[in-house]
This record gives structure tokens, sequence and C-alpha cells, in this order.
């Protein structure tokens, strides 16, 4: 009996003594700091027989990145994870320094998993990953001045871009950040998580949720694997947060036009540079949270956590399937079969009903100013959807591509990509559709340090001799559609959008008048 008493009171003693977190301890006045999140964890971390802390990487003023592992058994290694047989989930919170409701509800999360053994038992199914940090540089410049319309938490937040200025969350295909590299070479492609939470909060639109998400929006994903979140997953933990909790949860969207609801709600961007695009173009299964600026702070954590959870207890009910589901586009993805793959995309809508807020336009009586007002009675209006993509135009997807050894570059970012790249030995001639570049636009505007270009032209089918020391990709490789939006000329995403070719292109153009983009499409097998 003494021995039972003393159990409990040691169990206690120890919930009594787990760290909490600067939103908590504030009474959700305050974010947690970087050094907060630190401490967080390292204190956890020394109680817990199932947390393993490291790090992934380091941010661009060099603050290191912190991964926790929560597993059971405690493991160390990516190669222990993909031994386990179980569905490995990636947490990711703060790619957006301002939105910090996700670090807050990931750190919550890491610490329920170590004190109650209801969440436990999930480890028997799951393997969790938590980067509650990514943006460390840019949490630190916290500020009252930083999203301002939001409500709370009213000792600021901190801002969107990295140190270098950067978007985390436009740099999935370029990877020009730290932290994105590392997040893509060290947890991406070393740990290979089956499923990505992406914790975000919404910019400042009305609407009646307190919580919107979305997955994968590139139609080169695999549909099946978009699907089963769009269909399956996400219905489930919708019905489950408005009935356990509440929460009006719904597909992310804004209004096309605020004051007439009826003209449609629109979502996000199709584009790879997306992380949740990106990890739904490598095939694997991705979820966007959103959580509603204009709930209170404490709600928006509060909301960002039980999504988690819910996401989690349906991911170890369901593993199995998805794993299955896995394996199955894998091996279609490589078998050589795709024949073709989407180059031009649009956006397609269905008939919806939308909780939301009337916004009224009115005079001011003072000033003779058009100004707006949103009324605090929900509503549900009937509209349309648009939030999900179609493919418009395709290319053939050829047998490999190949490009001149002088693109060190790009064979450096196709490798930090995970993607399989040799050097050809010798010579050999191929039959091969080359894109003739006629002309080509850089936009005005710069976004992200870049004139994003645009490339015109054709393609023509041509016998090419490749000399020893190209670069040869083949495309019978899992990722595939990456692989596809980072090589062809006409991408909207890829490496010529980027500016990766410029110098040469632009080189033959004035010389020339046209050029051959450098990368080949070989469409025969290799006679070497």
């Amino acid at each position: 009996m003494l021995g039972l008493l003393f159990a409990f009171l040691f169990q206690l003693f120890q919930i009594s003594e787990l760290p909490k977190t600067r939103a908590e301890i504030s009474n959700f006045t305050e974010t947690s700091t970087y050094s907060d999140v630190i401490t967080f964890i390292e204190g956890i971390s020394k109680q817990s027989e199932i947390i393993n802390s490291t790090v992934f990487g380091k941010s661009f003023e060099g603050r290191d990145l912190p991964l926790v592992v929560l597993s059971k058994p405690k493991i160390t290694s990516p190669q222990e994870a993909h031994s386990s047989g179980k569905l490995i989930v990636l947490l990711l919170g703060n790619i957006h320094a301002g939105e910090v409701e996700g670090k807050e509800a990931i750190l919550h999360t890491i610490r329920k998993f170590h004190s109650d053994e209801k969440f436990k038992k999930l480890l028997n199914e799951l393997i969790i990953l938590a980067i509650p940090i990514l943006n460390a540089d840019g949490n630190e410049k916290i500020s009252t001045a930083n999203r301002p319309h939001q409500k709370g938490p009213i000792g600021g937040v901190g801002i969107r871009e990295n140190s270098q200025g950067l978007d985390l969350n436009r740099d999935f295909t370029k990877l020009e950040t730290p932290e994105i590299t590392s997040l893509v070479m060290n947890v991406f492609n070393k740990w290979k998580p089956h499923l990505l939470i992406d914790c975000h909060t919404t910019n400042g639109s009305y609407h009646g949720y307190v919580l919107t998400y979305a997955t994968n929006l590139n139609p080169n994903g695999d549909e099946r694997i978009a699907s089963f979140i769009r269909d399956e997953l996400l219905p489930e933990v919708t019905e489950k947060m408005f009935k356990k909790y509440g929460y009006r949860t719904f597909f992310y969207g804004n209004f096309i036009d605020p004051l007439d609801p009826s003209k449609g709600w629109i979502t996000f961007d199709h584009r790879p540079r997306f992380g949740t695009n990106y990890f739904g173009l490598i095939n694997r299964f991705s979820v966007l949270s959103e959580a509603y600026a204009y709930a209170d702070f404490k709600t928006r954590i509060d909301a960002t956590e039980k999504f988690i959870e819910e996401i989690l207890m349906f991911a170890s009910k369901n593993r199995k399937k998805m794993l299955k589901l896995i394996k199955q586009v894998d091996s279609e993805t490589s078998s050589g079969k795709i024949d073709s793959l989407g180059i031009k995309f649009q956006i397609v809508g269905k008939p919806a009903e939308i909780w939301g807020y009337k916004t009224i336009e009115y005079i001011d009586s003072l000033t003779g100013e058009k100004k707006r007002k949103v009324s605090d009675k929900i509503e549900l209006f009937k509209t349309t959807n648009f939030g999900e993509f179609k493919t418009v135009k395709k290319r053939s997807v050829p047998d490999a591509y190949v490009f001149p050894g002088n693109f060190e570059v790009v064979a450096e970012k196709l490798k930090q990509h995970g993607i399989k790249i040799e050097k050809v030995k010798g010579k050999f001639k191929a039959k091969a559709d080359v894109f003739i570049v006629d002309s080509l636009k850089r936009s005005e505007r710069k976004f992200q340090g870049h004139n994003e270009t645009e490339l015109f032209g054709r393609f023509e089918e041509m016998e090419v001799e490749i000399d020893s020391g190209y670069y040869y990709v083949q495309t019978q490789q899992e990722r595939l559609g990456l692989i596809f939006y980072l090589l062809e000329p006409e991408s909207d995403d890829g490496f010529a959008n980027w500016n990766f070719f410029d110098e040469f292109l632009i080189a033959e153009l004035k010389d020339k008048g046209k050029a051959i983009y450098p990368v080949y499409k070989i469409k025969n097998k290799l006679r070497r």
C-alpha cells in the first residue's frame, strides 16, 4: 500500500515539475523565445524515456535548429526509424516566426506524450519528429509592431522572414536558406517522414473557422495520396474537432470579395515552393494547418494542438493503410511507366457552404471616407470553393535528363533534394527532345531576391552527342515529380524559373538570336 502511495506521489511530483511554455507562464500574453524553447526541450528530455533531442541544422545567424524525436522505445537514428515499420510523422512549427501558435502547440504536444499514457500508446504505431522553431532567427525579432491585426499575444511576435530576408515557405525548390536546405537534406531525406503537419496562422481575412487546412495542391503529386488526406483524414478530423471541442474547421481559403462571399472562396498556390505542396510532390502525406488570426492567442494554440492530436490519432489507426499506399505509389512512380506530367495548371471550383461574417461598406460621418466593418453575426454563405487545381497542359517524361558538367550548381541542388545523379563516362549518342528558346522574360519586380524567368520556345527532336562529364539524371526514381518540376524548361517553379540558367541563355540569345536550353530530355535507351 505504501509502495502504491509512493509511486502516486512520485508521479504527481514529476507532473508538477514538467516545464511550461512562456505562453502558459505569461497567461498567454507572450510567446516563447528561442531560449525558452531550448530550455523546455532540454528540461523535458532529461525526464523522459521516449524523447531524444538532437539538432538538424543551423539558422542563418548560427542558432542550432532542434529536432525532437518521440518514440517507444527511444531511438537515436533514422535507420532505427526506417526499420521500425512505424509511420513517421513530422510536426513543423514557426516556419513564419510571426505565426507562433504551432511553436507553442508542438511544445505542448511533446509534453503530453511524455506525461499522458493515452498518447504514449500512439507510439506503438508512430514515430514523431517535432521541429517547433524552424525560423529561429525570425523568432527573436519579437515586436508588438509585427502582425498587429491579430488578436494577441500582446507581448508581440517575431517576423515572417529569416535573417536573409527570405520567406522560408517559398524556398523549397530553390533551397537558398540554410533552414530549408537543412530541413530537406537532414530531415526529409534522412528521416524520410511519411506525414507532415505544417502549422501556420492566417494573415487576417475574416471567416467562420477557428482553423483552416489544406493538403498538397499540385496535381503532379499522386492523386491517391492527396485524396486520402482530402477525403478520408480531414473529414474525420473535422467532425471530431467540432463534436469534441466545438471548433469549426474547413479547407483553407479567403473570400474573393469580402463584400460578396457568393463570388467564391479561394485557396493558395499550387507550386512546390510551398512546403506542403513540395512534400506532396514527393508523394508523401501533407497537411497545412492555419489557425485563425482573430481568435484569441490561447484559443489559436489550443485549436492547433487539438488538430495535431486528432491527426495523430487518425494516423495511428490508419498506419498500415497509409504505409501500403506510399509503398505502392513509390513503386509505380519509379517504374518508368509514367509518360507525362503537368506543366500548366488551372484552379477549379465546387459548390460549397462556408461560414463567415458579412463585411459592410459605409461612409465615415466625420471624414467622409469609405470604410468597412465586419458583422459580429456568423452566417452560412452559399458560394464556390476554388480549392483544387487541374492539369491543363502536359509534357512528356523522358528516360533521363542530361546537362553539361559546367552546371555544377544545378547538380548540387539536385543532390540536396535527394535526387540520384551521376556523371556520364565516355561518349554516347541519343535521340532527345531539346527546347529551343526563342526569348525569355524576367519579372520586373523581384520576388525572394529573384526576377523570375519565363522561357518561350519549342521542343525539337534531335540526335545529340553527350560528352564525358555530363550529368545524367534517370527518371525512374521515387522523386520523379520533383525531378520533372525542377528541370523542365517551362516549369513555373523550376531551376529555369529561379534563374539558374539565365546567364547562359541570355548570352546565347544575344549572340545567336536563339538558345538551346542546356537540359536535354533523352528519349531512348542510352547508347554508351
